[in-house]
């Protein structure tokens, strides 16, 4: 017969256990959908195998994949490419203009005109078009021959012909910078919008109170109300776009030649071009490194600048 100790202890039991028995089916999903999948990845990484062939026939190579990759100077384009042009520049013009955007939803003057919540649509507007269908626009926009941009450009005389924006090497980064901007910059300023409004006023008043002008203000009191959210974004943004690969792949294919190949299309054509599974997986598995390292940096930083606040 169980004495009331014995049901004591037990019940304590489960009540520590009931967190783990909880989350064990969630626990189970994501070992299911994203842990099997990076083990398997790794393993891959190892191999020399083909789309064509089974799993279990892939004939392992060791580190021969990652030791071709530094010896490839597409590679090292490639790398060149999707951390400068790709992630660094994109992320950094997305910042600027998103604070700056913000700024001006929450400034006076559209409140006083009640044009806040219309200006809010039309700036999320970019984010609410497909990014298939974004790219298909611009890719029209900027066509040498009939695209709108040449139109203009050609009436108001300050082009002859025809600029191929898409196939010349001097703007081909520029374009598709600029339509990665305008798709996804509407994230960037919502999520300012909703910094700025969790800065309470009275930092405001008083800093003002002390002779802070504008800049002063901006200064002292939006940038350090924004940082908590500016890391976030930052980091966000950092890695979704880094491994993107519809913008590169649908405006140019990686084109003209490989000049603007990234490390997602070196990746897709090494496994389904060149039908080198193996290679592939050695690409994408750089890439987890690269953004591993990457965010284990930022993190630290900024929780280091939290702590010496």
């Amino acid at each position: 017969m169980t004495t009331a100790p014995s049901r004591a202890v037990s019940a304590q039991r489960m009540r520590r256990l009931q967190p783990y028995l909880l989350s064990a089916p969630a626990l189970a999903v994501i070992a299911l959908l994203f842990l099997a999948p990076s083990i398997y990845n790794v393993i891959l990484a190892l191999q020399s195998l083909s789309p064509y062939q089974a799993p279990g026939d892939g004939e392992w190579v060791g580190l021969e994949n990652f030791t071709a990759l530094w010896g490839d100077p597409e590679f090292g384009r490639a790398a060149f490419n999707t951390v400068f042009w790709l992630t660094g520049m994109t992320v950094v013009l997305r910042i600027l203009a998103g604070i700056g955007l913000a700024l001006a939803l929450e400034s006076p003057v559209l409140r006083r005109w009640k044009l806040r919540g219309f200006s809010r649509t039309v700036i999320l507007l970019p984010w609410m078009v497909p990014q298939v269908v974004a790219i298909a626009a611009w890719r029209w926009i900027l066509d040498g021959d009939s695209g709108i941009l040449n139109q203009v450009l050609s009436a108001l005389g300050l082009t002859d012909g025809g600029v191929p924006f898409l196939a010349l090497t001097s703007t081909v980064w520029w374009s598709i910078v600029a339509i990665i901007v305008w798709r996804e910059l509407p994230f960037v300023v919502m999520v300012m919008v909703a910094g700025l409004q969790s800065i309470p006023s009275e930092q405001y008043e008083a800093a003002a109170v002390d002779g802070a002008g504008r800049w002063g203000l901006f200064r002292s009191v939006t940038l350090p109300g924004l940082r908590p959210v500016l890391t976030i974004v930052v980091l966000v943004t950092v890695i979704q776009t880094f491994n993107n690969f519809v913008y590169v792949w649908l405006t140019t294919g990686g084109g003209p030649g490989n000049y603007t190949a990234v490390l997602a299309t070196e990746l897709y054509n090494a496994a389904f071009f060149d039908n080198e599974l193996g290679a592939g997986a050695a690409i994408g598995l750089v890439m987890t490194a690269i953004m591993a390292v990457f965010a284990v940096i930022y993190l630290r930083m900024t929780s280091a600048r939290e702590e010496s606040r």
